[in-house]
C-alpha cells in the first residue's frame, strides 16, 4: 500500500470521527480544536489543510504531522498506523493477477523515482521536530508561522536571534531593537498566569503576577497591587513589542505564536492583556518591526 493510500484512509477514518467532511475553513478549524480537546496536541488548521489537499503542497506530510491524526482515532503513533495497514492486506493485494505483475514491472521503478525526487525536495533538509522553513525572504531569512514552528528548547528559538540563553532566557531584548523582546511565557503559568483561548491560538494573552501556591503569603494585596502597578505603567511608557514562543499550549515544546503588544484599552493597572499584532515574522526585516506601533 502506498504511502498516499495509507494517508487517504487516514483523512476518512479522521473525518469519520469527527463527524464531517473537510470541506471548508471552518472545517478544519474544527478538526484542530478536536484534536486538540482528544489528544492535547496542537495541528493547526493550515497543517490539516495541507494535508487534505485543500492548499497546495509540493512536499508528503511529515509523521510528526500525521501522528496527531492516528492518536486521534486510536492508535500510538503515525509508525503505529502503517504497521497495521499493511498488516492486513486486501484481496486484490493477496491475489495479483499476471496483468498486475507487468503493470508493476512498469510502475514500481517510476514510483521509486517519485519518491527520490520527494525526499531530495528541500523541505525534508529538517529531520528533527522543528519544522522546515516555510518560507523565506530574498535574502535567505527565515519566516516563521503562528502555530506552525516550534522549538523543544528556549536555545533553539534564541540562537534565531543572535541571543545566548541566560538567567532570564524566557524575557530577553533584541540586540539593537528599541523594546523589543524575546519572550517564552508559559501557558497557565502559576505566578504569571498568562492566560488566554488556548484553542484560537491565544488572540490576546493576559498577565499578571500573584505569589507562587503553596508558598506562606508574606506579600500583602497591597504589596501585589503596587506591584502590578508598576509593571503597568512601565510597560505602558515602553510600549514594548513581544516576538512570543509559548511553553506548554503543546507539550514539552515552545509554539510560536505571532507578535504581541499591550492592549491598552483592555490593560489595567491588576492584569495586562497583550494582544496579537502580527501572524508572522520575517527574521530579515527586524528592523521594520516598529511599524506594528503604529495605531
Amino acid at each position: 500500500m502506498t504511502d498516499n493510500a495509507v494517508i487517504e484512509l487516514l483523512r476518512k477514518a479522521v473525518e469519520q470521527k469527527a463527524g464531517r467532511n473537510m470541506r471548508t475553513p471552518k472545517d478544519f478549524d474544527f478538526l484542530s480544536h478536536c484534536i486538540f480537546e482528544d489528544c492535547h496536541q496542537m495541528v493547526s488548521s493550515s497543517t490539516l489543510k495541507r494535508i487534505w489537499g485543500y492548499v497546495q503542497s509540493d512536499s508528503t506530510p511529515r509523521s510528526s504531522s500525521l501522528t496527531p491524526l492516528a492518536q486521534y482515532i486510536g492508535y500510538t503513533d503515525w509508525e503505529d498506523y502503517v504497521s497495521k495497514q499493511e498488516a492486513a492486506p486486501s484481496i486484490a493485494d493477496a491475489q495479483p493477477s499476471k496483468k498486475t505483475h507487468r503493470w508493476a514491472l512498469i510502475l514500481i521503478p517510476l514510483a521509486l523515482a517519485a519518491l527520490l525526487l520527494v525526499f531530495l525536495h528541500p523541505s525534508f533538509s529538517n529531520t528533527g521536530d522543528t519544522p522546515a522553513v516555510h518560507q523565506q525572504t530574498a535574502s535567505g531569512k527565515r519566516v516563521l508561522h503562528k502555530g506552525e514552528d516550534f522549538f523543544r528548547t528556549i536555545e533553539e528559538y534564541l540562537q534565531l536571534f543572535g541571543i545566548e540563553a541566560g538567567d532570564t532566557a524566557y524575557f530577553r531584548p533584541i540586540p539593537n531593537l528599541k523594546y523589543v523582546y524575546v519572550w517564552g511565557p508559559e501557558y497557565g503559568h502559576p505566578v504569571w498566569h498568562n492566560e488566554g483561548d488556548s484553542l484560537q491560538l491565544m488572540p490576546t494573552i493576559t498577565e499578571y503576577w500573584t505569589p507562587l501556591p503553596g508558598v506562606a503569603n508574606q506579600q500583602s494585596e497591597k504589596y501585589i497591587y503596587l506591584a502590578n502597578e508598576k509593571l503597568y505603567y512601565e510597560r505602558m511608557i515602553k510600549d514594548e513589542l513581544r516576538i512570543t514562543f509559548m511553553r506548554d499550549l503543546t507539550p514539552n515544546m515552545y509554539v510560536f505564536l505571532g507578535i504581541y503588544r499591550m492592549d491598552r484599552e483592555l490593560s489595567t493597572p491588576e492584569k495586562f492583556v497583550w494582544r496579537r499584532v502580527s501572524d508572522s515574522l520575517d527574521l530579515g526585516l527586524l528592523d521594520q518591526l516598529d511599524l506594528l506601533r503604529k495605531d
